[in-house]
């Protein structure tokens, strides 16, 4: 299971009052809520209102505070997250917009951002399973092709390193050999590994679940959680969307394949390998997934389907090689 660890604590009220008046001089708080999720951040809603505009407006706003455990990173998360979505703010991607930074550590006292407040949800059940694949897809192409400049290209850690490491052990990690077909699937990602390629340096998100975007009916409106982005291969993140979906049920390989050769104009690197890889990191137990998938008003399946899935995936991936 993944590891518990304890998140930042409550702003206070004095603190919320801050970051408003750093953000308009004459704010006043009206409201405050913590959001769900935040599993490596506290997020909390900030509602003040604004001398901007229409009088008696008010503004939201999401103060994000990382974690404790965060505060030795080199890179930390938050000035990889801060830098990432100014460059995307720029490029018109889809995603929140940062409104302050270090202004927001000073105020809380460890790290913090605080961005645009997007009124979405995330969608893990679609209606249109086709059309919700085409958004996907779509939204993290666009990313992709999100133009680096030097600083980002400097901040950001290389996806390759991490699996680099994977695949020169001996063997494979505890979590993986603990999975029935752990060790099946490792040895076969690990033989890939030196063909593989290792050239592309596109922004990936690493982490490009249904949980880390947000939808207004049925139209997508911002990718979240820009805190471990990388550099490398974007199959990463497609491979993503579809293993994520196969766990539970959702078959979205074809479409998800067609739609983004029509969208970016390339073709997959590699990508049974970064299906492999990703459902690698799965193991030991899937199924530990499904109450947070309840909680963002999720599928209701049982941890049990979920592993079945997995091992289905699993089991498909190793029939390919």
């Amino acid at each position: 299971m993944p590891e518990i660890r304890e998140l930042a604590a409550k702003p206070t009220t004095e603190q919320f009052a801050r970051i408003a008046r750093a953000i308009d001089a004459s704010a006043e708080v009206v409201s405050t809520r913590r959001l769900i999720g935040g599993i490596s951040c506290r997020m909390d809603v900030l509602e003040f209102t604004s001398s901007v505009g229409k009088a008696g407006t008010t503004n939201k706003v999401v103060v994000r505070q990382y974690g404790p455990w965060h505060k030795d990173d080199d890179p930390h998360p938050g000035a990889i997250e801060a830098v990432v979505l100014d460059l995307l703010s720029k490029n018109s991607v889809a995603a929140p917009s940062l409104i302050l930074d270090k202004k927001a550590t000073t105020i809380m006292g460890n790290r913090t951002i605080v961005t645009s407040f997007i009124d979405g949800r995330p969608k893990l059940v679609p209606h249109d399973l086709f059309d919700w694949s085409e958004q996907m897809v779509g939204a993290i192409s666009k990313v992709h092709g999100t133009p680096l400049t030097p600083k980002v290209r400097k901040l950001l850690p290389s996806l390759y390193t991490g699996f680099e490491r994977l695949f020169t052990r001996d063997e494979p990690s505890e979590a993986i050999a603990q999975h029935p077909l752990g060790n099946a699937l490792w040895e076969a990602a690990k033989n890939l590994w030196p063909s593989v390629s290792k050239t592309e340096d596109h922004i990936v998100h690493a982490d490009y679940w249904p949980g880390n975007t947000l939808w207004s009916d049925d139209k997508l409106l911002a990718i979240v959680d820009w805190e471990e982005p990388r550099l490398g291969e974007p199959t990463w993140d497609i491979a993503v969307i579809v293993q994520d979906a196969a766990c539970f049920g959702m078959d979205i390989e074809d479409a998800v394949v067609s739609q983004h050769r029509r969208t970016s104009g390339r073709m997959l690197k590699d990508y049974d390998f970064w299906r492999m890889v990703v459902a690698l990191s799965e193991m030991p137990d899937p199924g530990i997934w499904v109450e947070g998938y309840r909680a963002l008003g999720g599928i209701a399946l049982t941890a049990k389907n979920v592993r079945e899935f997995h091992t289905a995936s699993v089991e498909q991936l190793l029939a390919r090689v």
